[in-house]
């Protein structure tokens, strides 16, 4: 479980985000949605230690998060796979330079997790040669084999057509399931509502909605999470 109390932000005169606290449940997928500005990134950025100005605890599973911990596998925007490597070796390279494997285990347990997203095929692939949706599931498969505590993503269907979306949803609900708790940033309000068991709606770095997503996306509480719905979603 994540567990965030009191969450403040201040960059320099700006307030970023203000005494936030919520909760990420086991096999939950939390989706932080709100316009531009809102806070959404600075949050990820703190929780993987990018962003060291901030007040509040962070606790996983009942622990405070120590600096230089393992707790979170960030899933980026863009993927960012490294242009050199075939499929096989972006996923084994942390194995092999954090945790030491040797270069066969490393490469068999990439292989194992590059398979339940259906990329068998595509070991020896260099990314230059993978589809967008191929090369996001490749990006998951690199997080997961470092077995995070909580598990996070950056715009994941981010320039992805409805198709290969509904594939990357398919993977994040098989995540799920493991009981991992999901953590997702994005602006993709119709995939947000396909994927999400429980939404916070981010407003001027305050929380303006926290609740179940069925009941956001039918029946908004705030005035202000009923209107930024208006002026955003599409239909799905």
């Amino acid at each position: 479980m994540l567990e965030i109390n009191k969450l403040s932000c201040k960059i320099g005169e700006d307030r970023i985000l203000n005494s936030i606290s919520f909760k990420v449940l086991p096999g939950e997928i939390c989706t932080i949605i709100g316009g531009s500005g809102a806070g959404k990134t600075t949050i990820l950025r703190i929780l993987c230690g990018l962003e060291q100005r901030f007040t509040g605890d962070i606790l996983v599973n009942g622990d405070r998060v120590r600096k230089g911990a393992n707790y979170f596998g960030l899933v980026p925007q863009g993927c960012s796979l490294f242009s050199h490597f075939t499929a096989v070796d972006n996923v084994s390279y942390a194995l092999r330079k954090v945790k030491k494997y040797p270069k066969a285990r490393a490469h068999a347990i990439a292989a194992e997790n590059l398979a339940k997203f259906g990329l068998l095929d595509k070991l020896t692939s260099y990314p230059s040669s993978l589809s967008g949706g191929q090369k996001q599931r490749v990006a998951i498969a690199r997080t997961i084999v470092m077995e995070p505590k909580i598990l996070l993503f950056d715009e994941p269907t981010s320039a992805l057509d409805p198709e290969v979306t509904r594939d990357i949803i398919e993977a994040i609900k098989t995540l799920s399931a493991t009981g991992i708790p999901i953590l997702i940033v994005t602006h993709d309000l119709p995939m947000a509502r396909r994927v999400a068991t429980h939404v916070i709606y981010l407003d001027s770095g305050s929380i303006a909605e926290d609740s179940g997503a069925e009941e956001f996306f039918s029946n908004p509480r705030s005035e202000r999470a009923r209107r930024f719905l208006s002026e955003n979603i599409q239909p799905c």
